[in-house]
């Protein structure tokens, strides 16, 4: 399982509950078209916990379903 920087942003970018921490937007979905883009990661979302990477449990079923 892939678990490096690249991938991080591309899993949360795919992800519809992604949430980061320092967002200062209302927005409930992520867009990785906005200008925060470069914050996008699974590593500034507040559901991202180091032993488990996803608390949500959603890392591992977007990292297959979209082949990264």
């Amino acid at each position: 399982m892939k678990k490096d920087a690249k991938t991080f942003k591309k899993v949360a970018g795919q992800c519809s509950q992604f949430h980061p921490e320092e967002s200062t937007t209302s927005s409930a979905t992520n867009s990785t078209g906005s200008g925060s883009s470069s914050k996008v990661s699974c590593k500034n979302c507040t559901h991202y916990e180091p032993s488990r990477v996803c608390s949500l449990n959603l890392y591992q079923e977007i990292l297959e379903n979209h082949n990264f």
